[in-house]
């Protein structure tokens, strides 16, 4: 229990609250815990999100597919994480990503009922809860305002950032040169300028379909 109500503080979620609040949480609430090997899936992209699950330890890697699945992008986390806290609830709940462990990782899963329950009970909770969703539907509601840039570099840092989860980290997306020229709605040829001008600054590394980003904060 002490080592659960450590890792509860560390969560966004139940940040603000007293240690007697998170010991009734803890006392009242039904927690699924699950512990997971390396290549494991927690969770895959379309499953039903039903549970708040919250990544406890270890790190994670997350794929996201274009509609079509023409091309993916992978990032990488590190716990504490809430998984996909906005697809919770709403028109569709389900992941919109798949999330694999990379080497032992645990997640604690929280049903509807007892998150409701919390919520109902504790307003620090609730006003937590409604920041975070409120904070992404913003941060994804602003994306889609932002200008295209006019220069070919600067368009595939605009894509590559605009698809990612965090502004921080490798990054891995897998894309055929054709496809992306036809998302950046420039030619083929001058995405390849711009893609080998970026790797001989030892910025990211491309070959045939995969483009490598060990840290598109470098990208500017």
């Amino acid at each position: 229990m002490l080592n659960l109500y450590d890792k509860l503080r560390e969560i966004p979620l139940f940040q603000g609250l007293t240690s007697d609040n998170l010991m009734q949480i803890i006392g009242q609430t039904k927690f699924s815990f699950k512990k997971f090997g390396k290549n494991d899936i927690i969770k895959k992209e379309g499953e039903k999100c039903d549970n708040v699950a919250i990544l406890l330890s270890g790190d994670v890697k997350t794929i996201a597919y274009a509609d079509d699945h023409g091309y993916s992008i992978e990032e990488y986390i590190k716990a504490p994480y809430i998984i996909q806290l906005e697809h919770f609830m709403g028109l569709s709940p389900h992941y919109t990503r798949t999330f694999t462990s990379i080497g032992e990782s645990n997640t604690v899963e929280i049903g509807q009922s007892d998150l409701m329950h919390i919520s109902d009970e504790f307003i620090i909770f609730r006003i937590n809860l409604l920041n975070i969703v409120s904070a992404i539907a913003q941060k994804a509601e602003s994306k889609l305002w932002r200008p295209m840039p006019a220069d070919t570099r600067s368009r595939i840092v605009f894509f590559l950032k605009s698809h990612c989860l965090y502004p921080t980290g490798a990054k891995v997306l897998r894309i055929k040169m054709t496809r992306l020229a036809q998302e950046l709605g420039i030619s083929r040829l001058n995405v390849s300028e711009a893609l080998n001008a970026m790797q001989a600054k030892g910025l990211l590394h491309f070959s045939r379909g995969i483009i490598s980003v060990p840290q598109i904060e470098r990208l500017r």
